[in-house]
């Protein structure tokens, strides 16, 4: 899947450089980050063009504006970098629910296997959501179902904590398990 690095009206952002630049005077930087000082916009295209880069505007909110001495594809190439280390980390950050359902008639292999599951992801980080889903006359006893599943979780999960404990909410018992920190 291949991603466009667009503005939220669908293009890609436009870059000033060289002759579209319309400020008089510019702080200019070179492309290593060395300070050239404030100077004249003809100045600053001038020593761009004997190094044989661009003059592109990187801060044009700025008093006065900054330019970066800089190839312009080589600063595309750092933006559309620096977007994708920004969306790396947004989905590092992101924390995923997991879902894990079960029955009150379950077996007690069945409750084991699967709170081994739900420990696994909490291990890795994960919340996760218990769902326990009764039907008929099993939710005649809820309150003992609550209570059988609350003392099931505490006896087979170990470094837990809820995040949202345990509540019968109609014809379900639902909580969050997260990591204790």
């Amino acid at each position: 899947m291949k991603k466009n690095f667009k503005d939220e009206r669908g293009r890609k952002p436009f870059i000033i450089a060289n002759q579209r630049i319309r400020a008089d005077e510019l702080r200019v930087v070179t492309d290593q980050g060395e300070q050239l000082g404030v100077m004249q916009k003809s100045q600053a295209q001038q020593k761009a063009d004997a190094e044989g880069l661009d003059l592109v505007l990187v801060v044009p909110n700025a008093n006065p504006p900054v330019a970066k001495i800089i190839s312009i594809n080589k600063y595309n190439y750092e933006i559309k970098k620096r977007e994708k280390e920004k969306a790396k980390l947004a989905r590092q950050n992101s924390v995923e629910v997991k879902e894990v359902k079960f029955r009150p008639a379950i077996g007690d292999n069945d409750l084991k296997m699967k709170l081994n599951q739900v420990q696994k992801f909490i291990d890795k980080g994960n919340k996760v959501k218990v769902t326990i889903q009764m039907r008929g006359r099993e939710n005649a006893k809820a309150t003992d179902v609550l209570a059988y599943f609350n003392s099931q979780i505490s006896e087979y999960l170990s470094s837990f904590k809820y995040d949202l404990p345990l509540k019968t909410n109609g014809n379900r018992i639902i909580g969050v398990i997260i990591k204790n920190d």
